[in-house]
């Protein structure tokens, strides 16, 4: 397995891993799969500010993505990012969501920010348990918070502290790896 950046030729690959997530599955909340240029300028967008890793197999396929992005739109919570990851079916419980961790988390630490949130449906014992092996801690339930087929999910927060909290700190640096 190899780690670089997400490039803009990634956009299809990475559909191909997020959208059966979408179809289904309650890890995320969207509920139609998104079409390729919309998702493109989507990931664009991210890739644009924030750190976006992707992880290729020994024969170049892309098996699984990482990134951060905005927390709340408010100027005073740009110190926190959400992090997301998502792994290839046929790559699950080989390490790679945990690698592509080890690479996002320490990008997002260099560029200043404090705080990297994991939000996850519930149950998902499995993100649970990457999200604690990286680092993160458990601090919130949100009970039902969503609703996808018809079932109601709990929303369960982790957080991972990437820099200490310091007054009059200077503003993230907002610029995706090339």
């Amino acid at each position: 397995m190899q780690l670089r950046p997400y490039r803009s030729t990634d956009a299809s690959a990475v559909l191909a891993i997020y959208g059966p997530v979408v179809a289904e599955s309650s890890a995320t909340f969207e509920l139609e799969v998104p079409n390729l240029d919309d998702f493109s300028k989507r990931l664009a967008g991210i890739a644009g500010r924030f750190p976006f890793w992707v992880a290729e197999s020994a024969e170049g396929a892309l098996i699984g993505y990482a990134y951060g992005t905005t927390h709340r739109e408010r100027v005073a919570y740009q110190w926190a990012v959400e992090t997301s990851v998502y792994v290839a079916t046929s790559a699950h419980r080989r390490g790679v969501a945990r690698a592509l961790y080890g690479a996002l988390l320490p990008s997002l630490a260099e560029r200043g920010f404090v705080w990297a949130y994991g939000v996850i449906t519930l149950p998902n014992d499995a993100s649970v348990a990457l999200h604690a092996a990286s680092g993160y801690e458990s601090f919130a339930t949100y009970a039902a918070a969503g609703q996808k087929f018809g079932r109601w999910h709990d929303v369960h927060w982790m957080r991972v502290r990437l820099n200490p909290p310091r007054d009059g700190m200077a503003e993230p640096v907002f610029i995706g790896l090339r």
